[in-house]
């Protein structure tokens, strides 16, 4: 049985790429004749025609059309064996959590940037509010939390602090505000109503959901207005409140891991989503507590 030289496989697609000697040699970075010996020598290790050559073209034979499928072949998984025992490659499987505002903004940039770094560490993600993705990391079922606190709150490490703002349309100030808000124990629940209270603003709940995007669309429908991150303006500027309302406190972003101590694939997305902060919100960005 004769072996088949991945590099006189690499030389073959070449040409068969190009269709031109001279071309396929500056790809390769060989000299032409060198090339042209590894094909001759392929062609002889498979015993068939691979290439017909002129002192015009180059052309592929119907065993040549047949080949390219297979060097391909080949050659992709002498790469994946030496890519999966390559100790320098990080791989892996992250169960991330994430609250829905990222989720609807700035997650997929985030998960870009981070495929294309490490492609192969496999993400499964949760997303849902803090509380309760808190006690999802706590129970072992997370790997990895990116979601927000209140400012002072000590745990996690803070790598932005944004403002929150209302979002909704102008109410009377004499009535009792209708506000729109998570279930209980939501960190922009309790600072709105913390927020209203403090101002001796009335205020009853119109309307609650786990969802996000449902609350913004009881804002869009006229239910309320409701107290989010102020990032979220891009994602639909219309519901920017304009109404004279006391202004909101900051919150912290965080991330948390399961262990005190981020390793491995685990600290390679902590890494990413810190450094992506740092590029979107520098002026607010924090790199530790």
């Amino acid at each position: 049985m004769k072996d088949l030289d991945p590099q006189l496989l690499r030389s073959f697609l070449s040409v068969a790429e190009t269709l031109h000697f001279t071309s396929a040699a500056k790809r390769l970075g060989l000299g032409q004749s060198t090339l042209s010996q590894h094909v001759n020598k392929l062609e002889q290790i498979v015993n068939r025609s691979l290439l017909i050559r002129s002192t015009k073209q180059v052309e592929l034979t119907a065993d040549g059309q047949v080949m390219i499928a297979l060097a391909r072949d080949i050659l992709s998984a002498q790469d994946r064996a030496l890519t999966y025992f390559d100790r320098t490659v990080v791989r892996g499987y992250i169960k991330l959590g994430i609250s829905e505002d990222l989720a609807l903004t700035r997650l997929p940039e985030i998960l870009g940037l981070f495929r294309e770094k490490y492609p192969k560490v496999d993400v499964h993600l949760r997303v849902g509010l803090s509380a309760s993705l808190q006690i999802a990391l706590d129970a072992g079922d997370l790997d990895l939390l990116c979601t927000k606190r209140r400012v002072g709150d000590t745990r996690g490490i803070t790598i932005w602090r944004e403002p929150l703002s209302w979002f909704g349309n102008s109410f009377d100030i004499g009535a009792a505000i209708p506000i729109v808000v998570f279930p209980e124990d939501a960190i922009t629940r309790k600072i709105a109503i913390e927020t209203l209270n403090r101002a001796r603003i009335p205020w009853y709940v119109a309307f609650s959901s786990e969802n996000l995007a449902a609350l913004f669309a009881a804002v869009r429908a006229g239910y309320g207005i409701t107290a989010q991150s102020s990032f979220l303006e891009k994602y639909d500027p219309s519901l920017v409140s304009t109404g004279d309302l006391p202004s909101l406190p900051e919150v912290d972003f965080i991330i948390i891991g399961k262990t005190e101590k981020l390793e491995g694939p685990v600290k390679s997305l902590a890494d990413t989503i810190a450094s992506y902060a740092r590029q979107i919100v520098p002026r607010r960005a924090i790199s530790e507590n």
